[in-house]
C-alpha cells in the first residue's frame, strides 16, 4: 500500500453476479468520520438506485464488446454472445470443472477468462472514475494528478499466488493505479476478512474484548467464513485476530437460479404442446425478472409467506394456462416447497463449513464458545438462510452452537467494500494499525539454503565444501519461515537474517533465493529439496549493489592441511518477508535500514507449478 497519503480511496468487490464499489475522501482531522459514499448511478440501472451492477458483459458476434452491467438487460441475448460468471473461472481447477461438467457459458482457458474479467473491470474503471471526478469537483485539477488509491478484496476461495497474480494483472489492464503517477491499486483482504471488518466497524452489535464471532460472507458464487475473536474493543479502533484459517465454499445464491431454470425447464419440458407456445428461453428470462428475483429475496420473511407463488412468464400470451404445467393465464405456479427445495441444499452446504469451524475451536481447547454468527452477501440476507441457520444452531447436539446468536450485517450486500475503506481509513487515522492485527498462515513458506553438514541427519544429501572457510555443507536444505496454521501479524514482517560470503576482488553483489511453499501440515513438511512435498513458489533476486566493503567484516579461515584460506567479506542482510492472502512482497534491509541503492534491490520470478500450491 502507498505511503502517501490518498486524496481518494476505492474499493471493489467485484462479484461473481454483482459488483459494489464504495469511495471516500480522507479528512484530514478526523480520518475515521470520513463519509463512505456508495455508487448507484450504474449506467441502465434506472431509477432503481441499484447498490451493486451485475457482472456481466455482452459481445457482439466480432467479438467487440457491446455491453456491460445493466445495459446488458436491454440487449437481445440470442442475437449476441452473453457472459456472465467469468470470475470464478479465473481458478484454474472450477474452470477445468466446468469443462467437464459441459458448462456452455464456461470460457476456453484462463486466459480468456482474464480477458473477460479484464473488459468488465475497464468499463467499471471508466464510470467510477467519471463518477468521483463527478462528485468531487476534481476534474479541473486532473485525475491523473491526485492520489487514488484502489483496494480489491478476493474470494477467501482463492488460495494459490498463480490466481492472486492473474486477478492482479486484469486489474492493472483495466487501468487502476496505472493511469496516474500517484495511482495505486492492491488487493487488501479476503471476502471473509472484509466481511468481518465491516462487521465489527459498522454493527449495531456491541462487541466485548475476547468474543468470538464467525463471519459469514454468502455471496452470489461463494460462501466465505472466518472465524475471528475481538482483541481490542476500544471505539474507534477496534482490533480482530483470526483465530483459524478463513475457508470457503463455491455456493452461492448463483447455484439457486440455476437450480430454478432446470426446475422450470423440466416441468415445462414434458409438455410438447405447451412448449410450442413459449420462448425457448423463457426460464431464462423468469429468472432474471423483477418478481422472481423479489420472490426469492423476501423468501422466509412472514409478509412474504405464501402457499404458493405465481410468476410472469415473459413472452407468454396472458391468457395462457396449463394445468398439468401448472401455468395460469400466462404464469407459472410455483409452490412454496418447491422454493425450499432451492435452498436447502446450499443451506446445508454452509452448515457443514459452520461444523468444521465449531470442531476446530473444540478440538484445539478453545474454552469458550461463538457468540455471534454475522451473515452477510446476497444469500446471507435472506431471512430464511437465517431462520434456518439459527434453527440448526439451536437443534444441534454440539455443545459450542447453542449459545450462538445469528444475525445479519447492516447492509449486508456492502459490508465488503465497506469493510475495506473502514481497514484503510483506520490505518491511516492511527498511523498504520488496521483492524486485522493477526491473520493464520494458509500455507507454509521456506527458503532454499545450505547448512553445516551434520552426518547424523543428512542422510543422502548433496554435500559440498565452501571454497571459503573449507567447511562441507548440505545443500538444497529448507528453512521454514512460517508454518501453516501460525499466527502471523499484519504489522510486523517475518524476518529472516542470512549472511552472505562476499569476494573482495568480485563487484557482484546479486544472489537469487529460492522461496518454497508447501500446503502440508507442519508436521509433515520436509527438510529438503530431495524429499516430496515442497514446490519452489518464485525466485527473489537480491541486489546488494553499492555497498561498501566499509559496511562488511572482513574474514579470514586459517589454513590448514591441503585447505588453502581466503580472504571475504561477511554481508550479513535480512530479507522480510510480508505473508498476506493475497499477496506475498519480500524487502531487502541492511544495517538496519531497507535497502534501495538506487535500484530496485528485490526481483521475483514466479514459478508456475509453485504457484498453483493450494488449488483443490
Amino acid at each position: 500500500m502507498a505511503s502517501e497519503r490518498p486524496d481518494i480511496l476505492v474499493a471493489i468487490d467485484l462479484g461473481t453476479t454483482y459488483t459494489g464499489v464504495a469511495w471516500a475522501r480522507p479528512q484530514r482531522n478526523q480520518v475515521l468520520q470520513s463519509p463512505i459514499q456508495i455508487i448507484h448511478n450504474w449506467p441502465g440501472s434506472s431509477a432503481k438506485n441499484e447498490q451493486k451492477v451485475q457482472t456481466c458483459l455482452i459481445y457482439n458476434d466480432d467479438g467487440i464488446l457491446s455491453s456491460w452491467g445493466y445495459l446488458c438487460e436491454e440487449e437481445d441475448p440470442l442475437e449476441k454472445k452473453k457472459q456472465e460468471f467469468f470470475k470464478i473461472f479465473l481458478d484454474r481447477k472450477t474452470l477445468e470443472d466446468a469443462h467437464r461438467q459441459g458448462t456452455g457459458q464456461a470460457p476456453a482457458s484462463v486466459r480468456e477468462a482474464q480477458t473477460l474479467i479484464s473488459d468488465y473491470l475497464r468499463e467499471l474503471y471508466a464510470h467510477v472514475k467519471s463518477t468521483v471526478e463527478l462528485h468531487t469537483g476534481i476534474g479541473h485539477v486532473g485525475w491523473q494528478e491526485v492520489a487514488v488509491e484502489f483496494i480489491f478484496s478476493v474470494p477467501t476461495t482463492w488460495k494459490s499466488q498463480e490466481i492472486i497474480n492473474a486477478f492482479k494483472k486484469c486489474i492493472a489492464d483495466a487501468g487502476f493505479g496505472v493511469e496516474g503517477r500517484r495511482h495505486t491499486a492492491a488487493v487488501e483482504l479476503t471476502e471473509s476478512e472484509a466481511a468481518a471488518v465491516g462487521t465489527i466497524k459498522n454493527s449495531a452489535v456491541t462487541f466485548q474484548t475476547g468474543d468470538i464471532f464467525l463471519s459469514v460472507d454468502a455471496g452470489g458464487g461463494t460462501t466465505d467464513l472466518a472465524l475471528m475473536q475481538v482483541v481490542e474493543a476500544r471505539e474507534p479502533f477496534p482490533a480482530l485476530s483470526q483465530m483459524n484459517q478463513v475457508d470457503g465454499i463455491g455456493i452461492g445464491s448463483t447455484l439457486i437460479d440455476q437450480a430454478f431454470v432446470s426446475m422450470v425447464n423440466n416441468r415445462l419440458g414434458r409438455f410438447p404442446d405447451l412448449m410450442e407456445k413459449i420462448p425457448p428461453d423463457c426460464a431464462e428470462r423468469l429468472v432474471k425478472g423483477e418478481r422472481y428475483r423479489t420472490t426469492k429475496h423476501k423468501f422466509g420473511e412472514r409478509v412474504y409467506q405464501s402457499a404458493c407463488y405465481k410468476l410472469t412468464l415473459d413472452g407468454v400470451p396472458f391468457n395462457l394456462s396449463h394445468s398439468q404445467a401448472r401455468v395460469e393465464l400466462g404464469r407459472i405456479v410455483i409452490s412454496w416447497e418447491e422454493m425450499q427445495s432451492l435452498f436447502d441444499p446450499h443451506v446445508e452446504s454452509i452448515m457443514k463449513k459452520i461444523h468444521e469451524q465449531l470442531n476446530w475451536m473444540q478440538s484445539n481447547g478453545v474454552n469458550q464458545p461463538i457468540r455471534y454468527m454475522i451473515l452477510s452477501g446476497g444469500l446471507g440476507s435472506s431471512k430464511y438462510v437465517r431462520d434456518r441457520i439459527q434453527h440448526e444452531m439451536m437443534t444441534s447436539s454440539h455443545p459450542y452452537a447453542h449459545q450462538v446468536k445469528v444475525l445479519q450485517a447492516p447492509d449486508p450486500q456492502l459490508v465488503v467494500v465497506k469493510g475495506l475503506l473502514l481497514d484503510r481509513l483506520q490505518k491511516l487515522d492511527t498511523g498504520f494499525a488496521p483492524v486485522l492485527v493477526n491473520r493464520v498462515a494458509r500455507s507454509s513458506y521456506g527458503l532454499v539454503c545450505k547448512t553445516r553438514y551434520n552426518p547424523a541427519i543428512h542422510f543422502d544429501e548433496e554435500i559440498k565444501r565452501d571454497s571459503y572457510d573449507g567447511e562441507q555443507y548440505a545443500m538444497s536444505q529448507i528453512d521454514w519461515l512460517i508454518k501453516k496454521g501460525d499466527p502471523v501479524s499484519t504489522n510486523v514482517p517475518i524476518a529472516t537474517t542470512y549472511t552472505k560470503k562476499v569476494d573482495p576482488e568480485d563487484s557482484n553483489r546479486t544472489w537469487e533465493s529460492i522461496i518454497i511453499i508447501s500446503d502440508l501440515d507442519p508436521h509433515l513438511l520436509p527438510h529438503s529439496m530431495s524429499q516430496e512435498g515442497a514446490k519452489q513458489l518464485c525466485i527473489v533476486k537480491s541486489d546488494l549493489t553499492g555497498v561498501n566493503h566499509s559496511d562488511m567484516i572482513m574474514k579470514r579461515k586459517p589454513r590448514r592441511l591441503f585447505f588453502q584460506g581466503r580472504k571475504f567479506y561477511l554481508c550479513s542482510f535480512e530479507v522480510r518477508a510480508i505473508v498476506a492472502p493475497a499477496e506475498l512482497r519480500f524487502e531487502l534491509w541492511f544495517a538496519g535500514q531497507i535497502f534501495s541503492g538506487n535500484h530496485e534491490p528485490i526481483k521475483i520470478s514466479w514459478d508456475v507449478e509453485g504457484s498453483r500450491v493450494g488449488e483443490k
